[in-house]
């Protein structure tokens, strides 16, 4: 049996527009099940079985070669320790399967990560991480684009709603919401399910207890702090919660703060609070 040679890329098909037969035709010579489309081949199905095993495992050890490689050129000589041989183990058998490459430059630098400071990511994260697409890996960056903590908390949040109660004469109330419309950044409600389904976020929507209007309240963002003082005292959050295994793949991954978002945000917080820029 002819030895065919490790992909030089991992996409399969170019990203070109062909009719479906094309399509799916080219997709089962990548992969090595063509045998019963393309009329010309007159190999056994024993023979066909071998050649896709061949190139399933040589794309697997080409995926895991890429990784190491890209590692090696991250490490600058830093101060290691020897890996946990389990940890090692398990994350070999699951880099196997990233194929894409930006997966791959993220895998590279949880292993250097790993060697340098051991401990850092669990293997509960890597098997969410291994589970997820491209795309659901993009809407993570997203959601953690409009993250912020509050005060001294490490937890990340995506505020949800701004509420305030004004108490008027003769015991009469107000409430009043201030809404979060996330569907202006390419973040509908159903992203956020589909995060909650990875066990990125919490489920529960959160709503945090009335804030103390005598108290400073501290909004970080990644990139900026701000100081609030409130209006009113019967003012509170709702917001959804990065899950512990979402904080620890949030340290993993490199996003960018949405200064539109914040702009919008911080325009609808001005309303309530007196905001101050933090140096």
């Amino acid at each position: 049996m002819t030895t065919t040679q490790p992909p030089s890329k991992n996409i399969p098909v170019k990203r070109l527009r062909t009719n479906s037969k094309n399509r799916i035709h080219a997709l089962a010579q990548h992969f090595g099940y063509d045998g019963l489309i393309s009329s010309h081949n007159k190999r056994s199905l024993t023979e066909r079985y071998a050649n896709s095993q061949q190139l399933h495992h040589q794309r697997e050890q080409y995926n895991i070669e890429t990784i190491f490689k890209l590692t090696y050129e991250q490490c600058n000589n830093e101060t290691t320790t020897e890996p946990d041989p389990d940890w090692l183990a398990r994350f070999i058998k699951m880099a196997k399967q990233v194929y894409s490459s930006s997966m791959q430059n993220l895998w590279a630098q949880i292993l250097k990560k790993e060697l340098i400071h051991p401990g850092t990511t669990s293997l509960r994260a890597l098997t969410i991480l291994i589970s997820m697409t491209h795309k659901e890996a993009l809407l993570f960056q997203y959601i953690m684009s409009v993250s912020c903590q509050i005060n001294n908390t490490k937890d990340r949040k995506i505020v949800t709603n701004i509420k305030t109660i004004d108490k008027l004469m003769f015991f009469l109330v107000k409430n009043k919401n201030y809404p979060i419309e996330y569907n202006q950044y390419s973040i509908p409600y159903s992203s956020i399910v589909i995060l909650m389904d990875l066990g990125l976020i919490l489920k529960t929507e959160f709503e945090s207890s009335k804030i103390n209007h005598t108290q400073t309240i501290q909004l970080h963002f990644k990139n900026i702090s701000y100081s609030l003082n409130c209006y009113n005292k019967n003012t509170s959050f709702t917001y959804y919660r990065i899950s512990p295994i979402g904080e620890e793949l949030a340290t993993l991954i490199d996003y960018s703060c949405n200064t539109k978002y914040q702009n919008y945000l911080l325009n609808i917080l001005t309303q309530i609070f007196t905001i101050t820029t933090e140096q």
